[in-house]
């Protein structure tokens, strides 16, 4: 699943990118995917569904075009599903409380396999029994894996509650050795540290002999392969001596960018430049209007 925002330095690092001719489209497609962005995550409202009957609407009323060649329709499919998928992690990406369906949840395998402790479900028993409310809070991923909150899961399984109320989250884990080349461990880090820790950085974690220095290899979306619960970072270390957080982004590689690269060679540029720009402004106006 590509992740949203996009920006423009994803796509430089494809051996391709050099030989694209026309970087304004890619750049303008770039910005007008990354306005349904925007707009789900200020509408935190996940109805809203673009469709290729609407582009082609607008085009039409706004250019007096029809869009009707292979390259339209090519361009069409991709832009909508594209522009789809950042709609929807934008209202992910609002932090705001949903309601789903308890058995739309997905429990990753190490959940599954590593019941909580009788006295910590007895406690969270408890809190319902008295409240008649869900302790922790359900947190999933973008996927809609369960992340954080496993015993509001299990609790309301064991009532049967058909629905719960759940947020959207991210966890990320570290990779990293004590040494050079030493054995490989994981961590996870605290949410002030996602996305703000990178391959060579050295942090701060608790061991048995105390808190120890170690250098990251590398920085994972959390996949729920780690037996529960993880350890935790405690900070970044400066080189210079000293714990800052680091301000610097990780991106990984994505297989979007390979299609939209192909799609700019295969002369997709042909739609014209005018068309991206309406369909940005469309997508936002129709957006407002169903959220009204």
């Amino acid at each position: 699943m590509m992740n949203f925002p996009l920006a423009i330095e994803r796509f430089q690092r494809e051996p391709e990118f050099e030989r694209i001719s026309d970087k304004e489209f890619l750049q303008l497609f770039i910005n007008s995917v990354n306005a349904t962005y925007e707009m789900g995550k200020r509408a935190a409202h996940s109805g809203f569904c673009l469709t290729v009957a609407m582009l082609k609407a607008w085009q039409k009323r706004d250019f007096d075009r029809e869009m009707e060649s292979e390259v339209d329709k090519m361009f069409l499919d991709v832009f909508t599903e594209y522009s789809n998928d950042a709609y929807q992690q934008g209202v992910k990406a609002s932090g705001k409380v949903f309601d789903i369906p308890t058995d739309a949840i997905k429990i990753y395998p190490c959940f599954a396999a590593h019941e909580p402790k009788p006295e910590k479900m007895e406690q969270k028993e408890q809190y319902f029994t008295e409240t008649g409310l869900l302790q922790s809070q359900i947190i999933l991923d973008s996927r809609g894996n369960l992340i954080d909150g496993y015993t509001s899961y299990l609790l309301a399984r064991a009532h049967g509650i058909q629905c719960v109320p759940i947020r959207y989250g991210r966890r990320q884990i570290v990779r990293a050795s004590h040494k050079p080349g030493g054995k490989l461990y994981t961590w996870e880090l605290p949410g002030i540290l996602i996305d703000r820790v990178s391959a060579g950085d050295k942090v701060l974690i608790h061991t048995q002999r105390g808190v120890r220095v170690v250098t990251v290899a590398a920085v994972e979306e959390y996949a729920g392969n780690e037996p529960e619960p993880l350890r935790m970072v405690i900070r970044v270390k400066r080189k210079g001596g000293g714990c800052c957080i680091m301000a610097k982004r990780t991106e990984r590689r994505e297989n979007l960018a390979t299609e939209i690269i192909s799609m700019a060679k295969r002369k997709l540029w042909r739609c014209r430049v005018a068309l991206i720009i309406s369909l940005a402004g469309n997508v936002i106006q129709a957006a407002m209007w169903f959220i009204r």
